[in-house]
């Protein structure tokens, strides 16, 4: 009744005649036959041999949607798009051939807080949770960094994705990927809150002015594991072929107009929290650091928060305060024993060629994607480009992006070093959201729309170890 194949499942099968016959009056129940009564040890006929196993990516695919599928309430949504269009072709380009891991950053957008929500149905998780999975499975990275998880999106990613775990802001891909490799936690997840001290001010006051939480830093030491070097090494020497990586993901307070005015005290100050741990975090975990997140600022301008984080400077001893136990030694903020300039971090967007940058239709502007734009005909990008006028395929900056990589190797102790050979913007151009199976449910769409997976873009970044020298 309910459209449910049994053909490829004995257990299935035999059920449903139980249940057939347990419902069939007692004359027309079906019976033995005679010459099988009266010879139960007579052996079976044999069975007709099993198809052979389906390959590994549809075999991969299968499970995908069998999972997904089991993650979903019996009655989903009409709303919801069909779990079987999960896999519909995409334009994500594949890993670089050069390349050792594909990491990324994502916002992926707290579920609605409320009735009174500006948001509406674009902010509601079990309506974007499908397009959410149909993009982590078309990006395929190996780290993905994470911000604004909430408890439906955390229990959904752990119900749906067979080849990775997620370890507090992280989503590791923790079984061995067709290359081999696969991501080992070496400790806890640890979060730290990054704080104003600006004086305090009534709520209309910029957030630049205003004291407490400024956003979090939370990091984990993984260890890269299944890499050519490692599968060479004897059993002995695997652990110790095996290069670490310190992992960072940061959600950060808006700053007024997305600018950091080096002479402000609460600016110098955040300044100062959030670059010690760009120092210290390598030299903490031993390793070089990957730092990504929704900075909430563009990267353009003199003293903007990215020209502060990614120029060559000294470390100024304007942080008195520290919230780390056992802050100590070279983990001391400014570190003793650095007198020189240093860069704080590398932006790995500016490390690939321009051929190698994959914009996705994205000209200039934000990462993130407003929720009223996805209810104008066209949605998204081309709702964007119609109302700033974008030529066609005209030349794309990404001096306007708020969702960063960055590396930071200061520090490291001789660990290897983080070079992009391939980064991206995974747009609605490169990868379409699908629409829901019932749009007359979804009035507020225009024609042929679609609840986008997050108010924000994933940037996503092919990075090669480099061996320190």
């Amino acid at each position: 009744r309910r459209g449910i194949s049994i053909d490829g499942c004995v257990e299935k099968r035999e059920l449903v005649h139980l249940l057939q016959d347990a419902a069939a009056p007692a004359s027309k129940r079906r019976r033995p036959s005679p010459e099988k009564a009266r010879s139960p040890e007579k052996a079976p006929s044999p069975e007709p041999p099993s198809p052979p196993p389906p390959p590994p990516a549809a075999s991969h695919e299968a499970c995908v949607k069998r999972r997904l599928v089991d993650a979903l309430p019996r009655s989903y949504l009409p709303k919801e798009p069909d779990p079987e269009r999960l896999f519909e072709p995409h334009s994500a380009p594949p890993l670089h051939a050069g390349a050792t891991l594909r990491v990324a950053t994502w916002n992926l957008l707290e579920t609605v807080s409320g009735p009174n929500d500006p948001r509406g149905m674009h902010a509601v998780f079990d309506l974007r949770r499908v397009n959410v999975l149909r993009l982590l499975l078309a990006l395929d990275a190996d780290v993905v960094l994470l911000q604004e998880l909430c408890e439906a999106s955390r229990s959904f990613l752990r119900a749906v994705l067979p080849s990775h775990t997620l370890v507090g802001h992280f989503l590791l891909r923790t079984a061995p990927s067709e290359r081999g490799v696969w991501l080992e936690p070496l400790e806890e997840a640890e979060r730290h809150v990054l704080v104003g001290h600006g004086p305090t001010g009534p709520p209309r006051k910029p957030l630049a002015k205003q004291t407490g939480p400024r956003g979090y830093v939370a990091h984990l030491a993984v260890r890269v594991r299944g890499l050519a070097a490692e599968r060479e090494a004897g059993e002995a020497e695997a652990e110790a072929e095996a290069p670490r990586l310190a992992l960072a993901s940061t959600h950060l307070a808006n700053f007024t107009n997305g600018q950091m005015d080096k002479t402000d005290k609460e600016a110098r100050l955040f300044l100062a929290t959030l670059g010690r741990q760009l120092l210290r975090l390598p030299a903490k975990h031993r390793a070089p650091l990957l730092l990504g997140g929704d900075f909430n600022a563009g990267k353009h301008g003199t003293g903007s928060l990215h020209d502060l984080l990614t120029g060559r400077r000294p470390p100024e001893p304007y942080d008195s305060e520290d919230e780390w136990p056992g802050d100590e030694g070279e983990l001391r903020w400014p570190p003793d024993t650095q007198r020189a300039p240093v860069r704080l971090a590398r932006d790995l967007w500016r490390d690939p060629p321009e051929e190698e940058r994959y914009f996705g239709g994205l000209q200039r502007g934000s990462t993130a994607i407003q929720y009223a734009q996805q209810q104008e005909p066209g949605q998204g990008l081309r709702a964007r480009a119609r109302r700033q006028g974008w030529a066609e395929g005209g030349a794309c900056t990404d001096s306007g992006h708020i969702d960063w990589l960055l590396a930071a190797h200061e520090f490291a102790k001789g660990q290897p070093l983080l070079r992009a050979l391939r980064v991206g913007v995974a747009t609605e151009m490169m990868v379409p959201p699908l629409p829901p199976r019932q749009p007359s449910e979804v009035p507020s769409l225009p024609p042929g729309g679609c609840i986008f997976p997050s108010d924000h873009y994933p940037v996503f970044a092919d990075v090669q170890l480099v061996p320190h020298r």
